[in-house]
């Protein structure tokens, strides 16, 4: 079942938004390697709040430990913030939390193992009407990537990328001539689609002299002009497929 974390709908009464507060480990280990989390147990918790009844934990203090990743939110004009796991091992069904982060100065970087610490309360500023707030964040393993880019969505689980690509294609206008990264499968000689998911999202890129099979798993760069990916790269060997 794919999550979707713009759509989803949530019930409970809302609360005001606190102010965020946030510490950051001073002496992490650092990796090269995406961390990627995996929890059932929060996978079903995820569902039963969005898509069931969320209030016997608003305002519960909780703990969250996963990948750290943002989101550039052009429909609303905002960064947003979460941390993000899988359900298990096949990665095609992943969780992820948002977090209420007021001051953005110190974040680690997109891909880091984190822990956040914060209440669940509801906030019409929220994407999916709940994130959580007065949030602590400490770094347990920095992620160093292999290259900058302006939208990295290999940092991202499933369903994040998803919501990221939906801005990218619907709001061109925002992201022309930023750097891009992402992971998908092959479909067709000059589109990428959504990893697991038949129908959720596709993008076009510049042509790829012998691209590889329809299906192949592959992680993408390039640079975002007019809703498609130019200046295009391929990776699509087993490291490729192992990681995402």
């Amino acid at each position: 079942m794919l999550l979707c974390v713009s759509f989803a709908a949530c019930g409970g009464e809302k609360t005001s938004d606190e102010t965020t507060e946030k510490t950051t480990s001073a002496d992490v280990q650092s990796t090269t390697v995406l961390p990627t989390v995996l929890n059932t147990n929060e996978y079903v918790l995820y569902q039963n709040i969005f898509y069931n009844d969320a209030t016997p934990y608003v305002g519960k203090e909780v703990t969250k430990v996963g990948t750290f990743a943002t989101i550039q939110d052009e429909y609303n004009g905002k960064i947003r913030y979460y941390v993000w796991g899988y359900n298990d091992e096949t990665k095609c069904c992943d969780w992820q939390w948002e977090l209420n982060i007021a001051d953005a100065s110190d974040l680690p970087s997109n891909g880091s193992l984190v822990e956040a610490t914060g209440t669940l309360v509801g906030s019409e500023n929220a994407l999916d009407g709940y994130w959580l707030d007065g949030v602590s964040v400490t770094v347990k393993t920095a992620y160093t990537p292999d290259g900058d880019y302006d939208i990295d969505m290999s940092t991202m689980g499933c369903t994040l990328e998803r919501v990221q690509m939906i801005n990218m294609q619907n709001k061109t206008e925002a992201f022309n001539g930023k750097t891009v990264k992402g992971y998908g499968r092959m479909a067709s000689a000059a589109s990428v689609q959504d990893p697991y998911y038949d129908g959720s999202w596709q993008m076009d890129f510049d042509r790829w002299d012998n691209p590889p099979a329809i299906g192949t798993m592959t992680v993408f760069t390039g640079k975002w002009s007019g809703g498609k990916l130019t200046e295009t790269t391929l990776e699509y060997n087993s490291e490729a497929s192992s990681i995402y």
